[in-house]
């Protein structure tokens, strides 16, 4: 098989991607087939204003199903970063959309927004030309969408503080503020979310984050308050331990991106037995790029025997360890490493697109997704013989976080 048939003959996911996000902060069109002039300056870079996911470009890349992964970002983040709050200077009507509202009204009207946006996309579009997208909120839809041949976009969170609404704000109660957290996690679950991601950038009520800024964000911040804000020895909070069992009850799959090791070692000791319950969403391996963000093989190991799934994100600074613009070798000396110690079956893609990074120069956007399976399809291991199979390849591009899905979500 040529790897342009492979590729359409494979389910392909990404499993972690904020074009909802720039959507909701940037007001995005995603319908439109070309990005604007300022989306489309510096591609090839980090570009805050960039925009790499459209519903023609996920078209293009015969990209399948996307988790939209929404994250209103924490209020310590424009303290931090002084270029972020000048620029809301300029647009108090992003202040009061995103920021001004509990974190948990902002990520329901984010949810919302989205939905609205893709009832639009689907009124407006010729459908013997272009691929219907479906905001699938559990198997059932799921398997109807790809039946159906239509792009599924699936509602994803990314940071516990999402959970956080008024009474954790105002009550100084434990309880209380346990109680809403516990709430909101259900309203989730009902709203069709299959993940969240219990950490981010700044600590919250569930888990502590690992450092989550690369150079160019500790250049453009605070850095002395930067480096004097994350301590990797905190892991999950009592209410994160309750949210990681409340999320195997309600079968929402748990996301330990961005967790520091020991909320990792903490989330693996709950699940216990239990399989295809939790995901590294947009990571690396440790032993690629040693950085307490990635993955260590002790952890691969146990995602092999739990049926885990690490997304590769497709950001150099995570996966490289040098300073380089080119980075599809890393995301495959990554894969490498990865099926050396865990197989096969844990390894998937995370591309992290639009969530404020600097992608490989190889793969800037959702319409050059198709260059990785070129690329794994090419490669060899002896006298003709191909280093990744074709089954293989099939897994890493979707298959695998299509198990999760289907064995480890609703």
């Amino acid at each position: 098989m040529n790897w342009q048939d492979l590729h359409k003959n494979s389910t392909v996911v990404d499993l972690h991607n904020h074009a909802v996000l720039k959507r909701f902060l940037l007001d995005r069109d995603l319908s439109a087939s070309k990005t604007k002039f300022l989306a489309g300056l510096f591609k090839r870079a980090f570009w805050p204003l960039s925009q790499r996911t459209t519903f023609p470009l996920v078209e293009k890349g015969g990209v399948d199903i996307i988790l939209s992964t929404c994250y209103i970002p924490e209020r310590e983040w424009l303290e931090d970063q002084s270029l972020v709050k000048l620029a809301l200077a300029l647009a108090p009507s992003v202040r009061r959309r995103v920021f001004d509202p509990f974190y948990f009204d902002a990520t329901v009207n984010m949810i919302d927004d989205m939905e609205k946006h893709i009832t639009e996309y689907n009124n407006k579009i010729d459908f013997s030309k272009s691929k219907p997208v479906c905001i699938v909120k559990n198997n059932h839809e799921l398997t109807q969408c790809i039946e159906n041949n239509h792009i599924a976009m699936i509602h994803s969170i990314e940071g516990g503080h999402s959970l956080q609404g008024v009474d954790c704000e105002t009550s100084t109660d434990m309880r209380v503020k346990e109680a809403e957290i516990l709430q909101h996690l259900d309203y989730f679950a009902e709203r069709g979310v299959a993940y969240l991601t219990l950490a981010h950038f700044y600590p919250n009520l569930v888990a502590h984050p690992v450092f989550p800024y690369p150079n160019y964000g500790i250049k453009r911040g605070n850095w002395k308050k930067l480096m004097a804000n994350w301590d990797m020895n905190v892991g999950l909070s009592e209410i994160g331990k309750k949210v990681v069992e409340r999320m195997c009850e309600l079968s929402m799959i748990i996301d330990i991106a961005h967790c520091t090791p020991k909320a990792r070692s903490q989330v693996y000791e709950i699940v216990g037995d239990r399989q295809n319950r939790v995901i590294s969403s947009h990571t690396g391996v440790f032993e690629v790029n040693p950085d307490p963000y990635n993955l260590h093989d002790w952890e691969l190991e146990w995602f092999s025997q739990h049926g885990g799934v690490l997304g590769i994100i497709f950001m150099n600074y995570w996966i490289s360890p040098v300073d380089s613009p080119l980075g599809i070798k890393y995301i495959e000396r990554t894969l490498e490493h990865a099926m050396k110690i865990g197989g096969s079956d844990i390894v998937g893609i995370g591309t992290d697109f639009d969530g404020f990074t600097d992608p490989p120069d190889e793969i800037t956007d959702m319409s050059e997704i198709p260059r990785i399976t070129k690329y794994l399809k090419c490669l060899t291991s002896g006298l003709g013989k191909q280093k990744y199979s074709d089954e293989v390849i099939a897994k890493f591009l979707g298959g695998n976080a299509l198990r999760v899905l289907r064995e480890g979500w609703r």
